[in-house]
């Protein structure tokens, strides 16, 4: 008995010790957490609870030049959540979420999709965009009432991008999105966030970060501000500090675009192809204008068709509409002025008539005995037998079989160095957009090089098709004679498809003088943009001065201090004589008087005015197209006195220059010199030009 209370004794002794340890030990720890190190805990506990949230500024604007606003900033609720570095939390914040907003687009797991994507976790993720209105205050107040059962729910008043005049000049504004990670990576040195927003198309992407000096950024974004926060244990905002850093707006675009200029040829373009739809060809639905000041290369209009609504990539509408845009045929976010290029048509016929009196071997007063085709294989024909012609009259009445003529005494070289002159088949310059498209100004150089990988492409085809075919044979022949005799053949087919591939080559990549006569009247591989044609038209008739055309006219900064005032910029002085370009205006002029292939449009004008132009009826070259399937192409110019500006304008299918684009000319050129005082209701002539090159 004794030596079992020794031992509960000893044993006693031992837990009071372990226990005086342990309570020793959570003594000092206590110590070091209180004492040692509150300092550091306190820090630690005040940046837990206070977070760092960012102030979006908003975008510049961009307005024309007589100041009609094209793209603001209007306010708009963002939602957000954070993390909550708790999986369950964040399913069960993401599904609520999705509940609450009972938006179809927005599913629990698409949030929770978003969430596990978004790498950087200190930033809260936008989920959606609610415009300002009364259903938005509806929508917020509800979310706020449930706040308890919504951690990590940040919901801001932001401003969000805004295009007042909804389709006007949406493929030259372009619009804006969210920024994705490859954008990250890009910018990553201009301090963009997850939530940020940049430009994607249009202006909006070339002025998003424009540089007034290497380094220094002066483009539409502006300068995002900074607003610290406190945050309780949920995550919820519960008292907002000081602002510490106020955002700035971003610089304003002053275009050279006239606002009723631009209304005028977009109203035109619509209203042209829908009647050419409804009347003459039910495949128009597509096409382009522009207008330039000759004197400076600022465009002043243009526009392309089907329209793009910037708003609907902002405002949540894309969704509702992306089998619009994503329509593979009609293509609306296509900016068909600068991205299409198209066969001129007779349009090219004044380059063919400067090539001609610069070589020296045409004057004006060579004339031309039109039969309705030229004498020469393939024999093309000419839309109608206009007798005898000299060089105005031609012009005005686009013989082809005159212009056939005068290309081959000229030459191809001579052509070619016009054309290239007039900067056509090469980018015009223009930097305030992306995506402009060169075109073809076809060569003897550029046929040998394309043609020799097509003929090469053909033959190799051919060749593994024949090998494919004794292949076969071969491995059921039945005897070694039948073998032999397979070989032959095989062999002798070689020959023969070997002789067709010289045949071919040497034919295909040479110069024909069928290619001179196509490409004198527009044809043939030709093909340009409608600012190319515009361009040119504009370098002919200011005396040989060839621009880049540019859209920015200046930028301003929030307080309306200039920040950039953009110049004229010459290119290039054409290396052609000044008597060579006003023989070639002239016969230009006399297009759109009495006889002219234009008359009917500009016979109201008064003689004060005088206006210049060239009609073109151009082949698609598409396959499936018809014989009569052709498109309308139209370039002009207008002034009073010396031309002020030029015009070049397409609607695809639209079966004439001279009654379909043509009238997209006068309806600008009517707006430009205030003649456009009648309410008389749009409509097609029953009859009109049509100049159907090849049959």
């Amino acid at each position: 008995m004794e030596e079992k209370k020794k031992l509960l004794s000893r044993k006693l002794k031992i837990y009071f010790t372990v226990t005086v340890l342990i309570f020793l030990v959570l003594l000092g720890r206590l110590f070091m957490l209180q004492v040692v190190n509150a300092e550091a805990y306190q820090t630690q506990s005040d940046g837990n609870r206070i977070r760092m949230l960012t102030i979006p500024a908003s975008r510049g604007e961009i307005i024309t030049s007589d100041h009609e606003v094209l793209a603001t900033s209007k306010p708009v609720y963002t939602v957000s959540v954070s993390h909550l570095n708790d999986e369950e939390a964040e399913r069960q914040v993401a599904y609520r979420l999705a509940e609450l907003l009972q938006n179809p687009d927005i599913t629990g797991e698409e949030i929770m999709e978003k969430l596990s994507k978004h790498s950087r976790r200190f930033e809260p993720l936008e989920i959606v965009r609610i415009p300002w209105g009364e259903e938005a205050v509806a929508l917020i107040t509800k979310l706020e009432e449930r706040r308890a059962e919504l951690p990590g729910l940040v919901i801001r008043a932001e401003p969000m991008r805004y295009y007042p005049e909804g389709t006007m000049a949406g493929h030259i504004l372009g619009y804006e999105g969210l920024i994705n990670e490859r954008e990250l990576e890009i910018y990553r040195d201009y301090n963009y966030g997850i939530n940020d927003r940049i430009g994607k198309t249009g202006l909006e992407r070339s002025f998003e970060l424009w540089e007034k000096e290497e380094g220094v950024p002066a483009g539409l974004r502006g300068q995002k501000g900074a607003q610290p926060v406190e945050v309780n244990a949920r995550h919820r905002i519960v008292r907002e500090l000081p602002v510490m850093l106020q955002p700035t707006p971003g610089n304003t675009l002053k275009l050279t675009l006239d606002y009723d200029l631009q209304r005028a040829m977009e109203e035109s373009l619509r209203e042209v192809i829908s009647q050419i739809q409804a009347t003459k060809n039910p495949k128009s639905n597509a096409g382009a204008a522009v207008l330039i000041d000759v004197k400076t290369g600022g465009i002043l209009a243009m526009a392309s068709y089907p329209e793009l609504n910037p708003n609907d990539f902002v405002d949540g509408s894309y969704g509702e509409k992306s089998d619009y845009y994503n329509d593979p045929d009609l293509k609306p976010a296509f900016n068909r002025a600068i991205q299409a290029v198209y066969p001129p048509g007779s349009t090219f016929k004044p380059i063919t008539a400067m090539a001609a009196l610069e070589s020296g071997r045409v004057n004006e007063r060579v004339t031309v005995n039109c039969t309705g085709a030229y004498w020469k294989p393939p024999y093309i024909k000419c839309w109608q037998t206009h007798g005898r012609v000299d060089f105005y009259r031609a012009i005005a009445v686009s013989c082809n079989t005159y212009f056939q003529y005068i290309a081959e005494q000229a030459g191809i070289e001579q052509m070619v160095r016009v054309g290239e002159a007039f900067g056509l088949g090469t980018s015009t310059g223009l930097s305030d957009l992306p995506g402009e498209a060169a075109g073809i100004l076809p060569t003897p150089e550029w046929k040998k090089e394309i043609n020799t990988i097509l003929i090469n492409r053909k033959y190799d085809r051919l060749r593994e098709q024949l090998e494919e075919k004794y292949r076969e044979l071969l491995n059921q022949a039945a005897d070694e004679e039948e073998r032999t005799t397979l070989q032959r053949k095989q062999e002798q087919e070689q020959r023969t498809l070997e002789a067709r591939y010289r045949i071919d080559l040497n034919f295909e990549t040479t110069w024909q003088a069928f290619d001179t006569y196509n490409m004198s009247i527009g044809q043939g591989s030709n093909s340009f943009t409608m600012l190319q044609l515009a361009n040119y038209v504009a370098t002919l008739v200011n005396g040989g001065k060839r621009y880049k055309p540019y859209l920015v006219d200046s930028i301003y900064d929030e307080d309306g201090n200039l920040v950039k005032q953009f110049e004229p910029e010459v290119v290039l002085e054409v290396p052609l004589a000044e008597d060579t370009l006003a023989k070639t205006v002239k016969g230009m002029l006399g297009t759109a008087q009495p006889g002219g292939t234009a008359w009917s449009l500009f016979r109201h004008f008064p003689e004060h005015i005088k206006v210049g132009a060239k009609t073109g009826t151009a082949e698609t070259g598409l396959a499936g197209d018809g014989k009569k399937d052709y498109h309308g192409v139209f370039i002009a110019f207008a002034g009073e006195g010396d031309a002020e500006i030029a015009f070049a304008g397409i609607v695809e299918y639209g079966q004439s220059g001279s009654g379909s684009a043509g009238y997209i000319a006068k309806a600008v050129f009517e707006e430009y010199f205030g003649l456009n005082d009648s309410d008389e209701e749009f409509s097609l002539p029953d009859e009109f030009y049509v100049e159907f090159p090849i049959e």
